[in-house]
């Protein structure tokens, strides 16, 4: 059964086997308790076919579900996981996700996603407004396809939330390119002298979002 991650069997009290594949891919079998663990292999390899065949139709399922309720977080791939839980958050791979609210799903996730945003892009804004000298007027944040971020000339500034879902190297470029904006208005050489200072690698951070920035509107 190399075909079969795991296999599991139970003694019972009947008198026939029973197969069954499980949710995650596993086989479940059912086996009186008398009868003798090479009858059992015996049972299993004449039913070989129709157990690879179950459990390939099952973790392709399986696969599908996967792929369907995969999120990014901070540039990490988190599965969304619905269960008990009273709100929604990210546990190592995991999002955790309340089972009561899943029949709203991507209406919670877009709030929960755009409350992440303002939490963590508001802390590292003023964190690099500290050590560039500057100051911004406010700071709103939109779901436009066109920016990731902006600063008007009375140095308001405006955030993608969707940059939540982007490395935090990636989402402090977008930062810290929108407050040199605060202090040089065009992208002349002192404007990039002033990223640079601050972010050294920000070319790379321009070529992640270029290459990767699509992926991001899946919510």
């Amino acid at each position: 059964m190399a075909s079969v991650d795991n296999v599991t069997i139970v003694r019972a009290s009947r008198r026939t086997v029973s197969l069954q594949i499980q949710a995650d891919g596993s086989l479940l079998v059912k086996a009186p308790h008398r009868m003798l663990k090479q009858d059992v292999s015996r049972f299993l390899e004449e039913h070989h076919d129709w157990i690879i065949k179950n459990v390939a139709k099952v973790k392709a399922t399986l696969k599908n579900k996967r792929a369907d309720d995969q999120y990014f977080y901070l540039g990490k791939t988190v599965t969304l996981t619905p269960g008990n839980y009273t709100k929604i958050s990210v546990v190592g791979d995991t999002l955790q996700f309340p089972q009561s609210l899943i029949f709203r799903k991507e209406k919670e996730l877009r709030s929960w996603y755009s409350k992440e945003a303002t939490r963590v892009i508001t802390a590292q804004t003023d964190k690099y407004a500290l050590e560039m000298g500057t100051t911004y007027n406010e700071i709103a944040f939109s779901d436009t396809k066109s920016q990731w971020g902006r600063c008007t000339r009375d140095n308001r500034l405006q955030f993608n939330w969707r940059l939540i879902m982007a490395p935090l190297l990636t989402l402090n470029y977008v930062v810290i390119h929108e407050l040199a904006h605060t202090l040089e208005k065009n992208h002349t050489q002192n404007f990039w002298m002033k990223v640079r200072n601050i972010n050294p690698s920000y070319r790379q951070q321009i070529k992640w979002l270029k290459e990767n920035g699509a992926r991001l509107h899946g919510v």
